[in-house]
């Protein structure tokens, strides 16, 4: 089910952000991203997404070669509004409504987390959230970012 295994050219594509704004992954080269694919009714990605502010938009705050890149797959524009309100997520988010993006990277199975270099290459794949392979994630991120 995993299509982007580590070691691969990460798949470019064109994201439509919840705040209107588009961009292409290519755009983010020279910079450190972590591609995060989720949905509003994944009970793991909720979890998961519980600890992004702390753990990753906090601790990475003001690294100007770091990119959190959350993506919605498959969900409205209404429905990633209502969850963010709900949640009182204020940090950018993706929209993949048709999953034409999460398609390029894996076939199943939320959420996943892609940790692509300044070259564009994935150096780290997950499926499923574990707070130990989270942290672990974390480590591969301060890593590349060296």
């Amino acid at each position: 089910t995993t299509l982007v295994k580590a070691g691969t050219q990460a798949p470019d594509f064109r994201v439509e952000m919840f705040d209107g704004t588009t961009f292409t992954l290519g755009s983010l080269r020279g910079k450190v991203v972590l591609l995060n694919f989720w949905a509003t009714w994944c009970g793991p990605c909720r979890e998961e997404l519980s600890r992004v502010q702390k753990d990753i938009i906090d601790r990475f705050k003001g690294n100007e070669d770091f990119v959190f890149l959350p993506v919605s797959r498959g969900e409205t524009r209404e429905t990633v509004a209502a969850f963010r309100e709900k949640m009182g997520y204020t940090f950018p988010m993706g929209l993949d409504p048709e999953q034409k993006i999460y398609r390029l990277y894996a076939s199943n199975y939320i959420p996943r987390n892609f940790v692509i270099d300044r070259n564009g290459k994935v150096v780290l794949a997950s499926v499923g959230y574990d707070p130990e392979e989270f942290d672990e994630m974390i480590k591969t991120i301060e890593k590349t970012l060296e």
